[in-house]
């Protein structure tokens, strides 16, 4: 099945290098098809593939897209579910989503582009940024410890952590 099948038939914005390439390829090499695809993205650079690609798809609000990714998946357990965001948008304002849906160990894939800042806010620390970072708006740099979140995974006993 060629990925291009997953393609919406608007113009492109994803930069060479982009993390979203895999996925489109990951769900051909797999040949799911896209009728059975849902992404589910909150706000955020990252979370804009659900405009580019031509599955069911929902964009929420920041911060619960993993809550929308588990109702999804609860109303529908046939459904390939794919939760996607950014760091910010998961490990900060999602943070309790993150926890109580490893804890409940739904059928969902979650992928977090993780660059260790808010990109679309203008660059200010995300809850992953490293000691001392120096933003806009930590211009001592960032004073707390980096969330580990591959860590917190394998704490909760996440299924699968990569």
């Amino acid at each position: 099945m060629s990925d291009e099948r997953y393609l919406a038939p608007v113009p492109m914005a994803w930069c060479p290098g982009c993390g979203n390439f895999p996925i489109r390829e990951a769900l051909a090499k797999l040949e799911i098809p896209p009728h059975r695809v849902v992404l589910v993205t909150g706000i955020g650079q990252a979370a804009k593939i659900v405009h580019y690609m031509q599955v069911n798809g929902f964009n929420g609000l920041h911060g619960r897209t993993l809550a929308a990714a588990a109702g999804i998946k609860m109303a529908n357990k046939d459904l390939v579910v794919i939760a996607e965001s950014g760091d910010g948008d998961i490990y900060g304002e999602g943070g309790n989503h993150l926890i109580h849906n490893i804890r409940r160990n739904l059928d969902i894939t979650l992928i977090v582009h993780d660059n260790r800042v808010y990109g679309l806010t203008k660059g200010q620390a995300s809850p992953t940024s490293d000691l001392g970072f120096v933003t806009k708006v930590q211009t001592f740099g960032v004073i707390s410890e980096p969330l580990r979140p591959l860590a917190l995974a394998l704490i909760l006993g996440c299924g699968f952590v990569a």
